[in-house]
């Protein structure tokens, strides 16, 4: 997958198509974005055409939280945010999720600190999605390290997917960003449609 496919038209054609969707994710989601972690939200019309794309940075240990050592402090606001001409991308930081639960080592510990991280970088923006019936999103993970990394990747997919659904939210799909590869994790849940 590489936005060097993607013809000059690409923007009448809907995202609907897998392959020209992670290719919109290799264009949207910069080489800077991987390597800070990010979350990016592109976000479609009805007809699954290409609007906008908001990325949000996510804290440093978004891909293993670590339990908190002193009680959590509450969920930051955006506070940083750089807007570029209409339909192109713009950049937020996401708050650091609150994880009082969590614990390392162990997994179910780990959804919930990925669901809340999660969470934290969507609850912002689906309210405001909402508004505007038959939106569809494609979702992306911009993360260094290898370009598989299953346990961590699925846990975003299934996450981002539950939080869609309940949220009566139209995921067109999730993608991963790592620094030479962009795929689709197989999701263990049934994904939105």
């Amino acid at each position: 997958m590489s936005f060097h496919n993607l013809p000059p038209t690409w923007t009448n054609q809907p995202l609907s198509d897998p392959a020209r969707a992670a290719d919109v994710v290799d264009l949207m989601v910069t080489l800077g974005d991987r390597r800070r972690g990010t979350f990016t939200v592109l976000l479609c019309d009805p007809d699954n055409h290409y609007r906008a794309a908001l990325t949000l940075n996510l804290p440093k240990d978004f891909a293993h939280p670590e339990p908190p050592s002193e009680p959590p402090a509450p969920p930051q606001t955006a506070n940083h945010h750089h807007t570029e001409t209409a339909g192109a991308a713009h950049h937020h930081d996401a708050g650091t999720p609150n994880t009082p639960h969590h614990q390392a080592g162990a997994p179910h510990h780990h959804r919930a600190a990925t669901t809340d991280a999660c969470s934290s970088a969507l609850d912002p923006i689906l309210p405001a999605v909402r508004t505007a019936p038959g939106t569809g999103l494609i979702l992306a993970l911009g993360r260094p390290g290898p370009p598989f990394q299953p346990e961590v990747d699925i846990e975003w997919a299934e996450a981002a997917t539950r939080i869609c659904q309940a949220a009566e939210v139209r995921l067109l799909g999730f993608y991963v960003a790592s620094a030479d590869h962009v795929y689709q994790p197989q999701l263990q849940t049934k994904a939105a449609a």
